[in-house]
Parts: C-alpha cells; sequence; structure tokens
C-alpha cells in the first residue's frame, strides 16, 4: 500500500477514534504453563481500507510525527486494560511496544509514571519494548530516559535478542529487564544446532535478565524454547492476539 499524505492525516485523525486498538498476545510461564502477561499489538481498522498493515502504520506515524499520540493512546489504552485485569486477580504484567522516537519528547517518561500512578498500578506491571533494530542504542535521547524509568520500577525488554546484529557491549549497556529472542531464531535453532542460541540465553541469563521466545507456532518450537533455557514464550500455539484475553 502506497503511503501517502492522506494516509498520514487519517492516523492522526484515527488515534482519537475506536479505529485504533489494541489486541493482546498472552505470554505463559514455561516452568508452570500459567499465563503470566501479554505484549499489546496497535491495530488500525480504517473504514475505508479495512485492516492497515502495523508496519505501514509505524511508518506511517514515525515519518510524520504521529507516533508520539498513537504512543500516548497504546499506552493509555494498555494501561486501563491491565487495571481491569488486575481488579479480576490476574496479576499480568503488559508489555507495549515503543518506538525511540517517543524518547525524544521531554515529557514522556513523566506520563508513564504519571498515569501508573493514577490508576495505582505497580511499576514493575509495565514492560517498554524496543526493537533492536528500530534505532542505535547509543542515542542520547534513549538512554537517560531508559535509566529514569527503571528507576521507577518499569520493566524494560529488548525484542531482537540472539541475532548477532547488536554488539553485545552495547545491549548491556541498556538498564533492562528482558529480552525476547525471535520466532526466526527460534525456528532456526530447531533445524540447526541450539547450541549457539542456547549460549546467547545463558549470557543473558548470566546478567539477570528473563528470556522470552517469541514466534511459537507448533509443539517443536515450545520443545526448542523450553530446550534453549527461555523463561517464557508467546505465539499462535499459545494464543493468537485478541482484544481480551479469556481464561479457558
Amino acid at each position: 500500500m502506497p503511503v501517502t499524505d492522506d494516509l498520514a492525516d487519517d492516523l492522526a485523525s484515527a488515534v482519537r477514534t475506536p479505529e485504533i486498538f489494541a489486541v493482546y498476545q498472552p505470554q505463559v510461564s514455561l516452568e508452570s504453563g500459567s499465563i503470566v502477561g501479554a505484549e499489546a499489538l496497535c491495530r488500525w481498522r480504517h473504514p475505508q481500507r479495512g485492516d492497515i498493515d502495523p508496519a505501514t502504520m509505524i511508518g506511517v506515524a514515525e515519518r510524520s510525527g504521529v507516533i508520539h499520540a498513537l504512543g500516548r493512546r497504546m499506552l493509555d489504552e494498555c494501561l486501563d486494560t491491565l487495571a481491569e485485569w488486575r481488579e479480576t486477580g490476574r496479576e499480568w504484567a503488559v508489555a507495549v511496544n515503543v518506538s525511540p522516537r517517543q524518547f525524544e519528547d521531554p515529557a514522556f517518561v513523566p506520563h508513564v509514571a504519571s498515569e501508573l500512578t493514577r490508576r495505582a498500578l505497580p511499576p514493575a506491571s509495565l514492560v517498554l519494548e524496543l526493537t533492536q533494530a528500530a534505532r542505535p542504542v547509543d542515542d542520547g535521547a534513549l538512554l537517560p530516559q531508559l535509566r529514569a524509568l527503571r528507576e521507577a520500577g518499569v520493566e524494560i525488554s529488548l525484542d531482537g535478542y540472539g541475532g548477532g546484529s547488536l554488539a553485545r557491549e552495547q545491549w548491556q549497556s541498556l538498564p533492562l529487564t528482558e529480552v525476547k529472542v525471535p520466532g526466526h531464531l527460534v525456528r532456526a535453532a530447531e533445524r540447526d544446532d541450539l547450541a549457539p542460541l542456547r549460549h546467547e540465553v545463558e549470557v543473558a541469563h548470566a546478567h539477570g535478565l528473563r528470556v522470552v521466545a517469541g514466534g511459537i507456532e507448533t509443539l517443536t518450537h515450545l520443545d526448542v524454547a523450553v530446550a534453549l533455557g527461555c523463561d517464557r514464550a508467546q505465539g499462535f500455539l499459545i494464543r493468537q492476539p485478541d482484544s481480551e484475553i479469556v481464561l479457558p
């Protein structure tokens, strides 16, 4: 789908409407098998164009500057959902994807802190998820705000771990609590030797990080995640993303 000014204008309007909504994909503990949290995924249902591909939506948002309003909308909606979960006794965490561009806004960290306080939510119940390839991690706007979030108790996750494209000394400088191994690496490990990726999981554990295996679509993928030593898993085998997580 071509990216047009009209699509950017439509997105700027959509962030104030139900066209933008979150779906949630559960994460389970590989030790207990219980749901321990969920990743929130942003969706856009355009009234004329139908469902917009998420990558297209995020690209438009970042190029047009709408990413700040979109990110704030998603964060607030997800925190509302998290509060609802906890009111019903489901003490899960929610992982929300954030763009490095959001850290250019000096109001971002205070907004996160105030919204957690307003809903009386434990800061550790919010996981902010960065994508490894999104931007170099030495960006001056990124590290200070990540550190402030960690000092406030918010958890920080790095998606794309284990691929070797980010120097170890770089990710070790980030105040992370979690790393996520993407599904394509889990599938590659299934076909090849598990030892290299298992070593990366061991390194993460040695630094006190939780490891999530993403993209789990088959029982074999799940077996690989267990063999790698991952702590949590998510994927279509466990549950497809939905607007509401209903316990069986």
